[in-house]
């Protein structure tokens, strides 16, 4: 917080119970996916496929 702003950050949480523990959880981030590979792979298809039609 440098500039004095505040940002609300949202942050997704997974909460799973530790098994074999009473009262007792386990707390780790959701992952996100992870898109660009796919992004990648979807410009390489346009460009062969434009190159191919004209």
């Amino acid at each position: 917080m440098i500039s004095g702003k505040k940002v609300a950050l949202q942050r997704k949480l997974k909460i799973e119970p530790i098994e074999g523990s009473y009262n007792s959880y386990a707390v780790n981030e959701k992952e996100k996916r992870d898109w660009s590979g796919s992004v990648y792979l979807a410009c390489v298809a346009a460009i062969l496929a434009i190159a191919f039609f004209s």
